[in-house]
């Protein structure tokens, strides 16, 4: 399941610490099963996604504004740390699936946190249902995909950023060597709908089959279109192999004054982007 979150994007895991005093099961402690020489590469795996996160309270400490300090996450009348942690740094919680509670995408909290009373000045205790993105088997993570993929994109604000994220962002979009120079240097006025039109790109892309719709995918954005004929022959790059291709699909960034160029590939399953910009 988390070589399944690996795909999606870059990800860390926040743990308990010291991790290898975490029962796995009743009497069996994640030290025991480290130590057992098939698991070798997996430790080394789940260390890896670690060595890139805070601690676990520290992740929960990061995850709560200063102001919050009051506030307790429960699950079935149990306090959960770890699922606290998930809700309020917008992310998402993984159990193993050792109960049945555990064996779905979505878990309900009560939440309870202490606030003062403007009028009396007086401590009161506010307590309400939400839930929390959680998944203990790879059929959970169908649910949460899509946000896996795209979290985040909302905040980037400029070309720049979108580059040095568009493998995470965008993992069913490909992007041609010359894009960067494209995205690093775009027209401010143009950012806003490359962002909006890469992630309706990124969308079509990943529910589309080649098999059952060879035409293409089913485009979110609008106006996606195919160049004119006479204006095809300046819409050829060089490709990944070397050889020149026509990008002949294109859509709109902003009321027409910018487009972005590509083609598809069929057998990658996969949208690939020549030009990002100023309509040639």
């Amino acid at each position: 399941m988390l070589r399944e979150l690996q795909r999606w994007r870059g990800i860390s895991l926040a743990t308990q610490s010291p991790f290898d005093e975490t029962e796995l099961a009743r009497g069996y402690y994640y030290a025991q099963w480290r130590n057992d020489a098939r698991n070798k590469e997996e430790h080394r795996f789940i260390q890896r996604m670690r060595d890139r996160c805070t601690t676990f309270t520290a992740a929960l400490h990061a995850a709560a504004a200063s102001e919050r300090d009051d506030i307790w996450h429960r699950h079935k009348g149990i306090d959960v740390q770890g699922l606290g942690a998930a809700r309020m740094a917008d992310g998402l919680a993984v159990s193993l699936p050792l109960a049945p509670d555990w064996d779905t995408a979505w878990l309900e909290l009560r939440i309870e946190e202490l606030s003062e009373d403007p009028q009396t000045g007086e401590t009161i205790a506010d307590e309400y249902p939400e839930t929390v993105r959680h998944a203990s088997r790879k059929t959970h993570l169908r649910e949460h995909e899509e946000w896996g993929c795209l979290e985040g994109l909302d905040r980037v604000s400029s070309g720049a950023e979108l580059w040095a994220g568009h493998a995470d962002f965008f993992p069913n979009l490909q992007f041609l060597d010359r894009v960067q120079d494209d995205l690093e240097n775009l027209d401010p006025r143009w950012f806003k709908g490359a962002r909006q039109l890469l992630r309706q790109l990124q969308a079509s892309a990943a529910a589309w089959d080649p098999v059952t719709s060879p035409t293409g995918p089913h485009w979110e954005a609008p106006n996606i279109r195919p160049e004119h004929e006479n204006a095809r022959r300046d819409r050829f790059w060089e490709d990944w192999d070397g050889e020149s291709r026509c990008f002949e699909l294109h859509g709109n960034l902003n009321r027409g004054a910018g487009r972005i160029y590509f083609r598809l590939v069929h057998d990658e399953k996969a949208i690939r982007i020549a030009h990002i910009g100023r309509h040639l």
